[in-house]
């Protein structure tokens, strides 16, 4: 009796274990700092599998092309990229990589050197 009950706690203990490991390497994935974030978007543009453009200019200039087209200038820290559009209006960005891809907020993004 005791050793199925060992068993019993065992298999409920890996079972937990299996249920938090994903969580844990998750969070590792998103730890970016502020050169990796500044060498994956800046002069460059950022394109989403929907088709959305951001392009961020070496100058500090931001454009979207996407559902509708804006632009401002914006600037980088160690795990967001901060938007302010020309209307005034200031929004951030969290810049993660999860499996070796790059993340804006919860849209992944394929960055390439502009042209």
């Amino acid at each position: 009796m005791r050793l199925s009950h060992q068993i019993a706690l065992s298999a409920a203990c890996l079972l937990l274990l299996a249920q938090l490991e994903p969580a844990i390497a998750h969070r590792a994935n998103l730890a970016l700092g502020l050169r990796e974030i500044t060498s994956a978007i800046n002069g460059k543009v950022c394109a989403t599998a929907g088709g959305a453009h951001f392009t961020f200019d070496n100058d500090g200039r931001f454009s979207y092309d996407g559902l509708w087209q804006s632009s401002g200038s914006f600037t980088l820290d160690a795990s967001a990229v901060v938007v302010t559009f020309d209307s005034g209006l200031q929004r951030a960005f969290e810049i993660s990589r999860r499996g070796g891809e790059l993340y804006m907020e919860q849209t992944r993004v394929v960055c390439t050197a502009k042209e």
